[in-house]
């Protein structure tokens, strides 16, 4: 019987063989002896499959097919996973060495946390370092949902297996920021992290990457899981979040609105106080949300 709890990565995938050779060498090297890693790909075309195949005798399992995206894939992953401890890396992210070994002891124990997260680093697509995360706990649920940042990384989130079992998977409605809705999940039902300073694993940010290429999708999905949960905040809190959600959406709206008119409509935005600029705003973002329904 192996001593170590069995640690589940899942790597979902999708025509990044840029770098997916790099996510599944920094999984691999840690050289876990009880490691069940997955990888789903979601049928890609750029030679991924061909870097999967050169690794699958130390996979666990892995799949390239058309699915409905990065929460799709990684919930199926999910149900495949039998490790005590679980996570996800996306296929341009990578941990760092020795993260594996270092999790399962601060893991393991009956009074050992269930939800573990280290720091993070942020790299460009040749592995530069650009930036570190300030990982942090929130001061209230009620600030979580307020800040603009994740404050929690993805990359080097650890979760014990209970918890999914408990609060559910990802959701499936959501592209862009389920990981940080299921987050949500788990302050609202009591749950805290626990924060450690050794650095877990790297964010890679590059102009492919959905954070890179697509933040203001973030950040309106991010909004729209803010208002899931107003209900469950005291009347105290509920309207500080209220205003919060509201004054984003300008701002979102006024990164849409360098696109859609970048001369007259933006100085009159930006020269202006955004309470006083909301008319220019609700048009920009009307414009917006028609074009995208033609497109469709």
């Amino acid at each position: 019987m192996n001593p170590l709890p069995r640690i589940t990565i899942i790597t979902p995938s999708y025509n990044q063989a840029a770098f997916l050779e790099r996510t599944i060498n920094s999984v691999l090297d840690q050289r876990y002896p009880n490691l069940e890693y997955f990888i789903i790909d979601g049928g890609s075309t750029d030679g991924s499959v061909e870097i999967i195949r050169r690794y699958e005798s130390q996979l666990a399992g892995w799949v390239s097919q058309r699915d409905k995206g990065q929460t799709d894939a990684l919930n199926r992953g999910l149900g495949r996973a039998t490790g005590e401890i679980i996570a996800f890396l996306n296929s341009d992210d990578m941990h760092m060495p020795g993260t594996l070994h270092h999790v399962a002891q601060l893991m393991s124990g009956e009074s050992a946390p269930r939800w573990l997260v280290g720091a993070c680093l942020m790299v460009d697509a040749e592995d530069r370092l650009l930036d570190r995360f300030h990982h942090h706990l929130p001061t209230s649920f009620a600030s979580y949902l307020m800040h603009t940042s994740g404050m929690i990384p993805q990359p080097s989130s650890f979760w014990h297996k209970s918890l999914f079992e408990r609060h559910g998977r990802f959701d499936l409605g959501l592209h862009y920021c389920f990981d940080y809705e299921f987050n949500c999940r788990l302050f609202a039902g009591g749950e805290m992290p626990a924060l450690i300073d050794q650095t877990l694993a790297a964010f890679r940010h590059h102009p492919q990457s959905k954070g890179g290429s697509t933040p203001i999708r973030f950040g309106l999905e991010r909004l729209e899981v803010a208002k899931r949960y107003l209900s469950d905040l005291p009347m105290n809190q509920r309207w500080p979040l209220w205003r919060n959600i509201g004054y984003r959406r300008r701002l979102y709206a006024i990164e849409q609105a360098k696109n859609e008119r970048p001369l007259r409509l933006y100085s009159d935005v930006l020269c202006r106080p955004w309470w006083l600029a909301s008319g220019d705003i609700r048009s920009a973002l009307w414009k917006f949300i028609t074009h995208r329904q033609q497109a469709a």
